[in-house]
């Protein structure tokens, strides 16, 4: 690390070492480790690292975060050699937690600039930025970040209120072939601005979101920057703070397709604009959803604007016969999907529920996170 300055803690913290570090690395297997008491990453799969795991192991207490990916940065924009990308590695079945101590920007898992990896089966908790972070060329450039799999996570307890800008699973640039699936996201606090639970950021395009769980954040639990031809389907979107799902930038394509998802409001708007007249701009799609309020107000939506203290203020508000004649939602319906206890995180349907007659396709949790226990202490840490 020669002439690297460690000092300072970027976004992700990208820049830090590992207590393992592997480069040009082929066919490593590390099963049931535990790091633990470490100042930076875990784990660091440097350049050139292809068909590595990192399974059943646990990372807790760390200066930064767990595991890092990292191809070079050239490779990243689609150049350099092929021997020296990084890809195909698995990281399943992991208990990460506990991190940032001194970089607080650490992420529990890195990929950037990396194709092909499994990103499964994790436990990630009590870090004061993101979870999952995958991609990393902003923008509409070329990169050869593609084909992740980033799934059956389990992920709660971030940002604590330290850090802006950040979510529970966080995308950046094109990454065709990346699907994010059944991960289960919730507590995700932020500072000023920005707790979401799943975020695409700038330059985000041809992902598939499904069958994922996001309830309880700061923000909302779907937030898309800038991107295109997104779908998010078949998603349980449940009590975000600040709404339920917004695309802040509008651009001249379809930015997002929404279907199937069930989004469920305590008083809040479930889609929301950024800046007066937003949502009028048909930025994306939305239909066949099921929307509740469970507060009993009605379903909403609003554009919003905010202060230099970062509250949120309402400009416009739409009922549903308003969304409606703007042209989204016109085969969406308005009702209750009959969780067992949708507050307290049980997000089973019942039998007679109105959303399967509606297309929504019940899927559960019960294998997210870890499917063997690690070793070690499993004790969280208490606020």
């Amino acid at each position: 690390m020669d002439g690297v300055d460690l000092a300072g803690a970027p976004q992700g913290a990208y820049h830090l070492p590992g207590a393992i570090e592997l480069r040009g690395a082929r066919n490593c297997v590390f099963d049931r480790c535990v790091l633990e008491h470490i100042g930076m990453y875990g784990f660091d799969l440097q350049q050139g690292c292809v068909s590595n795991r990192i399974v059943r192991c646990e990372i807790r207490d760390m200066g930064a975060g767990g595991i890092k990916l990292s191809g070079a940065a050239a490779v990243g924009r689609a150049k350099g050699a092929e021997t020296l990308r990084t890809g195909l590695n698995i990281m399943t079945d992991n208990h990460i937690h506990d991190g940032g101590y001194v970089f607080a920007s650490g992420v529990g898992i890195l990929a950037r600039h990396a194709y092909g990896n499994v990103i499964a089966h994790n436990h990630i908790h009590h870090l004061f930025y993101t979870g999952i972070s995958c991609g990393w060329e902003w923008g509409y450039k070329d990169n050869v970040t593609k084909d992740n799999t980033i799934e059956f996570n389990h992920i709660h307890d971030l940002g604590f209120g330290l850090i802006n800008d950040m979510g529970g699973i966080y995308l950046l640039g094109v990454q065709p072939g990346t699907v994010v699936r059944g991960n289960l996201i919730y507590n995700v606090t932020k500072k000023n601005y920005g707790g979401w639970g799943i975020y695409l950021d700038e330059g985000s395009a041809h992902v598939i979101v499904e069958n994922n769980i996001v309830y309880r954040t700061h923000s909302q639990c779907f937030h898309e920057n800038i991107g295109g031809e997104n779908i998010v389907r078949n998603n349980i979107f449940a009590f975000g703070g600040e709404g339920l799902a917004t695309l802040t930038h509008i651009e001249a394509h379809n930015s997002i397709t929404y279907e199937k998802n069930i989004f469920i409001s305590d008083g809040t708007p479930i889609f929301v604009g950024k800046h007066e007249g937003a949502l009028q701009q048909n930025a994306f799609r939305s239909d066949c959803n099921i929307l509740w309020d469970i507060s009993g107000k009605g379903v909403c939506h609003a554009n919003y604007d905010k202060d230099d203290h970062a509250q949120m203020r309402y400009l416009e508000w739409f009922d549903m016969e308003q969304w409606r004649a703007l042209g989204y939602d016109l085969h969406s319906i308005e009702a209750d999907p009959g969780f067992t206890n949708a507050r307290q995180g049980d997000f089973t349907l019942a039998a007679a529920s109105p959303v399967i007659a509606h297309g929504f396709v019940p899927f559960e949790l019960s294998t997210v996170g870890p499917r063997t226990a690690c070793e070690g202490t499993k004790g969280e840490r208490r606020e």
